[in-house]
């Protein structure tokens, strides 16, 4: 669910009239179905409050995996600590 500080930035830009919903969208995480439903009133002004957890902006490319991802990379993380596992310990 959308925290209400998101919808109303997704109605603000709607009203403003400078940007397309596909940009709208791209532009703050969120769905294009999710504009045309703010935009075509389908959807009420309504939302949650955000958390601590919740990431801040839209997700970004891993530039290791290529994902489209929250910074740090959850995926990455949990890969490299698998293939440490793997790897043969050196008796010393």
């Amino acid at each position: 669910m959308l925290t209400l500080s998101k919808v109303k930035e997704v109605r603000r830009l709607l009203d403003e009239g400078e940007l397309s919903q596909r940009k709208i969208a791209a532009k703050l995480g969120v769905s294009r179905g999710t504009v045309s439903a703010l935009a075509t009133g389908k959807r009420g002004d309504y939302g949650r409050e955000p958390t601590e957890a919740e990431p801040a902006g839209p997700p970004t490319r891993c530039k290791t995996c290529g994902w489209l991802v929250y910074l740090p990379c959850v995926r990455c993380e949990a890969l490299d600590y698998q293939r440490r596992l793997r790897e043969p310990r050196h008796a010393a």
